[in-house]
């Protein structure tokens, strides 16, 4: 079981909802707690289109990725808790996948602990 399977599986276990943490661990992160501020992203995407957008998190975050269901992209840390992202949707999306999606931000400390934030957006 990958470690983030499994802190998913403890964070529904415990009773989590999706945007709190997954730590598992009797003490707190010696670097604290990681944190979304903001999330500035489209809500509605066409194909063929490019997308930007911007993550604020807290400065102990070292890596934010964001994920459609089992596709993934690393966003780019342009500074301390500041990343960007800027990709192009493929035009050649068949009708069956322009549809809505739950978007998720994962923001991962430098201590492994991760938060995540759910956005729903629409492909067209």
């Amino acid at each position: 079981m990958t470690p983030m399977l499994l802190s998913l599986v403890l964070a529904l276990a415990v009773g989590e909802s999706p945007g709190e943490y997954a730590h598992v661990g009797p003490t707190p992160p010696p670097h604290g707690y990681p944190a979304i501020k903001s999330v500035e992203l489209p809500t509605e995407v066409h194909a063929g289109r490019p997308v930007t957008g911007t993550v604020e998190t807290s400065d102990n975050v070292q890596y934010v990725e964001a994920r459609i269901d089992y596709r993934s992209l690393a966003m780019h840390e342009d500074a301390p808790g500041k990343f960007s992202i800027s990709y192009t949707v493929p035009w050649w999306l068949p009708p069956w996948l322009r549809h809505a999606y739950a978007l998720q931000i994962v923001a991962r400390s430098v201590d492994g602990v991760e938060i995540w934030r759910t956005v729903p957006i629409t492909v067209r």
